[in-house]
């Protein structure tokens, strides 16, 4: 879906049509008015009265048409599991590697051991 953000509540007149591109699981919940929704590549048209709401399940390009005038949020999906074990993944080889950093940087093998052992008369 290309909005930046999690959920957007959004006014449409008459015959107005918005294009959502890759929103494969956005959810579409018509809180005024009646809209009419196409998928790309789905033979069916959905048509959503105030209080419904439907969840997009298909790649490409969807439409929604105004068929009245209209209040809906458009609620970006989730990341999948997946993306948030990769992300987690991710996070947690970045906080080692730092760590691994700051204990070369500052922990017992930063003494240059020949000056201490200089310093203690070896």
């Amino acid at each position: 879906m290309n909005i930046g953000f999690d959920r957007a509540q959004l006014h449409l007149e008459t015959r107005e049509v918005i294009r959502l591109f890759e929103p494969k699981g956005a959810r579409v919940e018509c809180v005024r008015g009646a809209l009419w929704i196409t998928q790309n590549r789905d033979y069916e048209d959905y048509f959503l009265a105030a209080s419904d709401a439907l969840t997009l399940d298909r790649p490409g390009l969807a439409l929604i048409h105004a068929q009245a005038p209209s209040e809906i949020v458009l609620s970006e999906p989730a990341p999948s599991p997946r993306l948030r074990q990769a992300i987690g993944r991710a996070f947690v080889a970045a906080l080692r590697a730092v760590g691994r950093g700051l204990a070369r940087q500052f922990g017992p093998e930063s003494i240059n051991r020949r000056s201490a052992g200089s310093y203690h008369g070896l």
